[in-house]
């Protein structure tokens, strides 16, 4: 089943661009980061990898941000896959050092504070959005928390406005969808990749005591996931708190089973999927490792 997935990704590199979102499609910052990832873990396309990243820092703003696209700067969020990316390449050193400055500098949101009882969260704290002058939100804050955490930045002050924005976004009885978790009185509902992401960002930086609802709820519901991004990002968050999933090959083949049915997945859907199947420890463990 691996070598399949290696494959199909092989398949979306375009020399001298990076790797396409779809088959046939266009060239992203987070389809090439993802791609990288994925294909490090399974230890392939070793020059393929280096060529990728080499095509990151040519999209590289002088500010150290890498936008989704070179037409879009302003949607910054893909810089932090790009530090995850060029993790243990020393030839794109100065390229991650300068990607790093950005996130640990970047706290434009400065929005004023909101009604808890109407919106559910506290709109001060300055975690990281998904384009310039947002709010911020669960997937960006997750992924920029992992980035400085495998950058050796665990103990940074933005690393923990990152946590105290998850923590505040979580739900009561577990979980966390994108960031909201009321609207006008209304009580929204969790959902399991955006539970997956803020579990693996908040692994061993907070007591287990804090996130067992969230763990429980995905534990709940991870039989029944069909997609590879929800699964992929389930199984990363409960494995980097210690917790295995019963015929967990079982579920990823019929996953890629629904290929058939829907056609091929995206390429960042199809490398989180990947990790999750290689990375039993979870992302941060991986990437840990590739550091040493």
């Amino acid at each position: 089943m691996v070598n399949q997935q290696v494959q199909t990704l092989t398949q979306r590199f375009v020399d001298g661009t990076g790797f396409e979102h779809s088959a046939g499609g266009s060239v992203r910052s987070d389809a090439t980061c993802w791609a990288i990832l994925a294909l490090e873990a399974a230890r392939a396309q070793k020059q393929l990898i280096h060529k990728a990243r080499g095509h990151l820092t040519s999209v590289q703003s002088k500010d150290g941000r890498v936008g989704l696209t070179p037409e879009h700067p302003e949607v910054y969020w893909p810089t932090a896959l790009a530090i995850l990316a060029w993790q243990g390449s020393p030839e794109h050193r100065d390229a991650r050092t300068k990607a790093i400055r950005f996130i640990v500098g970047y706290s434009e949101i400065l929005s004023e504070s909101s009604p808890k009882e109407i919106i559910g969260y506290d709109t001060t704290i300055r975690g990281w959005s998904w384009t310039e002058k947002s709010y911020s939100w669960v997937e960006p804050t997750a992924l920029a928390v992992i980035a400085l955490r495998t950058a050796g930045h665990k103990g940074h002050r933005r690393v923990q406005d990152g946590v105290d924005l998850l923590m505040d976004r979580q739900f009561p009885d577990g979980g966390w969808n994108v960031g909201s978790t009321v609207v006008f009185g209304n009580a929204l509902n969790p959902m399991p990749e955006n539970t997956g992401m803020a579990l693996q960002a908040l692994s061993g930086l907070v007591p287990k005591k804090r996130v067992e609802s969230s763990i429980r709820y995905l534990l709940s519901c991870v039989g029944r996931l069909r997609t590879p991004f929800t699964l992929g990002w389930s199984l990363l968050g409960l494995s980097a708190w210690g917790h295995s999933v019963e015929k967990q090959d079982e579920m990823v083949l019929n996953v890629l089973q629904q290929q058939d049915k829907h056609g091929p997945f995206d390429t960042a859907s199809l490398g989180v999927f990947l990790l999750a199947q290689l990375c039993r420890r979870g992302l941060i463990d991986f990437l840990d490792r590739e550091r040493q």
